[in-house]
């Protein structure tokens, strides 16, 4: 009986493994996939110094020169991180705080993000005095901002008008949810010059040639920087340093979920050894009964197949309670699959069914006489 309890355990932990790990899986490449709600497909960031985000334009020109890049825009910072500048403003009396960020005039156009009212940023909006917001959807709905109001920018006397809303989209990791978000234009007066580089290529382009091209252009401008220095990188590439922890976390319960199942496999494989062992006699008595082969493994393979069926039935809802707790760290997650459940039931079944019937067929084949005889 201890035997069965101690396959039994190793049974049950390795379901809900392989149930945890799946999901696990499944959300990293969910998260990975997900619409955030702009266009991501061919395109490459650079993050450069003070001294050549100052000669933008000279960069962006030399690069236009190249068939393979379709559009280039600017923006301060990453599109996708975890945090970025905070601004409180003072509106109608109630303190507002929202997520800043400045970018270039062609940025939502660049990026496939719609303007859902009033209009788009224009380049003479980078000539503006005081600065030009748009806000996201999340931003308006929240605090009931409307077009045309005046709200403080970054300069200190003068403010800077709303001139339309976007559609919401995912500027950080999946693990929030979309908040308030002001995209800005600086206009003649900016605090600091735009540092991130975004560059979308022609569809089927030479990306490794236009990264390299990106980081010795940077060269040209600044002499102090090594091209091998410059950070260029896809924008799925960095994308997934957002999730390095939900990546490390996928790879270390996998290995455990491996090490559980081979140390199941092998408890069963011993268990199957001794009871084949013991109980030769009744393999023999049933042979000479005319008992089949296929009998024999098949009344084994039904005795391990109970066990596993009652490890299912206590590991189905041990692993859904884990499962929905860490699922309920991300604001936006993948949907808690039945198919799950019973590919890891099907897939524990399959494994220990080739070990039962490999071990059991041995015994199975035996002369009954000769095992009577011994007997």
């Amino acid at each position: 009986m201890f035997r069965y309890l101690l396959v039994g355990l190793q049974f049950l932990i390795s379901i809900s493994l392989i149930i945890c790990a799946t999901f696990v899986g499944l959300q990293r490449k969910y998260m990975l996939s997900h619409d955030m709600g702009f266009d991501r497909e061919e395109l490459i960031t650079a993050n450069v110094n003070r001294t050549v985000a100052k000669s933008a334009e000279a960069l962006s020109s030399k690069l236009r020169e190249d068939p393979q890049i379709k559009d280039i825009t600017w923006a301060d910072g990453d599109l996708v991180q975890p945090s970025r500048m905070g601004w409180g403003r003072l509106y109608k009396g109630e303190q507002v705080s929202f997520q800043c960020y400045p970018v270039a005039w062609n940025f939502l156009q660049f990026m496939g993000i719609p303007v859902v009212e009033g209009r788009d940023f224009t380049q003479s909006d980078e000539q503006s005095e005081n600065g030009v917001f748009i806000f996201n959807e999340t931003a308006k709905n929240k605090f009931g901002f409307t077009l045309n109001e005046k709200m403080p920018g970054h300069m200190d006397e003068g403010d800077a008008e709303v001139v339309g809303f976007c559609r919401d989209f995912n500027f950080t990791s999946l693990k929030n949810d979309v908040s308030p978000l002001a995209l800005y234009i600086f206009g003649k007066h900016p605090w600091r010059p735009l540092s991130t580089l975004l560059v979308r290529t022609e569809k089927n382009a030479d990306i490794p040639a236009i990264m390299k091209k990106i980081a010795t252009t940077v060269s040209e401008i600044d002499p102090t920087v090594n091209p091998d220095d410059v950070d260029v990188q896809l924008f799925d590439k960095k994308l997934q340093g957002q999730y390095q922890t939900e990546a490390n976390f996928s790879r270390l319960i996998t290995l455990f979920t491996l090490l559980a199942i081979i140390i199941s496999l092998m408890g069963v494989f011993g268990l199957v050894m001794f009871e084949t062992e013991y109980r030769r006699k009744e393999i023999g008595v049933r042979r000479v009964n005319g008992a089949t082969i296929g009998e024999i493994l098949k009344m084994f393979n039904i005795e391990f197949a109970r066990i596993v069926l009652v490890c299912f039935v206590i590991a189905t809802p041990l692993s859904w309670l884990i499962v929905n707790r860490y699922l309920s760290g991300f604001a936006y997650r993948v949907p808690i699959h039945v198919w799950v459940f019973l590919l890891a039931l099907l897939a524990v079944l399959a494994v220990t069914a080739l070990v039962v019937t490999g071990r059991c067929y041995r015994a199975a084949t035996e002369n009954p006489s000769v095992t009577l005889k011994k007997e």
